[in-house]
This record gives structure tokens, sequence and C-alpha cells, in this order.
């Protein structure tokens, strides 16, 4: 991508991309980006690289969906600590864990976390979001009962919290 290209440019959609392996974060470059979406895409991970490490994100609005090997959330999101509003984690069968840096999205207000299998854990500090207002778990079995009940109270604050009731009985043990 062109220096100077597409520097106004608020939503990026990469999605229906089966070959794609690496993104390359020439979206750096994307200063006014407020919505990333990315979707369908099996053979990317997201793990970083170098070229990832200095981005100037504002994103508004992150949704990962449907990324088989994503198994963390980029470190290159922390960059949109101040502005995040919006996370969503969908359909990602090898995700396990929020990373400890999360309670530092102080402008996060909802957190989905779907249809993801090996989802099991919660970090500290999740009280520390007080903006958030929804706060979504569903179809992530791993997630002991445990871990739910631990969090609960912490994110007491938080008007819409949604847990279903798909959770093993035994991981938490």
């Amino acid at each position: 991508m062109e220096e100077g290209c597409l520097t106004n440019l608020r939503t990026l959609i990469v999605g229906g991309c089966p070959s794609l392996t690496t993104l390359s974060l020439s979206i750096k470059h994307l200063t006014a980006l407020e919505n990333l979406i990315i979707e369908d895409c099996e053979e990317l991970s997201l793990t970083d690289k170098e070229e990832n490490q200095d981005l100037k994100l504002s994103l508004r609005l992150m949704k990962f969906d449907n990324l088989p090997k994503l198994e963390v959330l980029p470190q290159w999101l922390q960059a949109s600590a101040n502005t995040l509003q919006h996370l969503e984690i969908a359909d990602c069968s090898y995700f396990t864990a929020l990373p400890e840096w999360l309670p530092h999205l102080k402008s996060l207000q909802t957190l989905r976390i779907k249809y993801c299998p090996l989802f099991s854990s919660l970090p500290e500090g999740m009280q520390d979001l007080t903006a958030l207002r929804e706060f979504q778990i569903e179809d992530c079995p791993k997630l002991s009962r445990k871990c739910r009940e631990e969090v609960i109270h912490k994110i007491a604050h938080v008007p819409n919290i949604d847990f279903d009731d798909d959770f093993d009985e035994d991981s938490g043990s």
C-alpha cells in the first residue's frame, strides 16, 4: 500500500481470504481507521511481527470472526487502548484467553466472546473496565463455572452481563 493512500479510510473489512497467513499492517498509515473486521481467514494467526510494533491506531470497533488459528489477541491492539469501544471474538476455535493487558482498554463498552471452545480464562483487573456496558460469553464450554463466579462480582457495575450456561463443571477444579 502506498504511503498517504487511503488515509481517510474509516472501516476496513478483511474477509474470505482462506490462504492469507499474515496481515501486512501497512494499515499504520490508516490513521483515521475506526472499524477493523477480520473474518473467514482460516490460515491467519495474527501473531505479532516486527512491522506491527509502531502502529498508531485509534480503533473503535475490532471484530475477529472465524479465524481458527487465532490463539491470543495481537499486541498491536493495545495501540487503541484509549479508543476501542467494541471488541468481539467469535468462532475462533483455538482462542484460549484474554490478555492481561485487556483492563487497559479504558473505553471498552462492549466485549463479546462467542463460539470459542478452548477459551478458558479471564484476566485479573476486569473491574478496571469501568466503561463496560455489555459483557457476553456464549458457547465457551472450557470457561469454568468457578472462573465465571470469581469474575462476576468484579464486573457487577456492568449493566448487561450475559453468560450462557454451557460451562464445563470440571474445568475449574
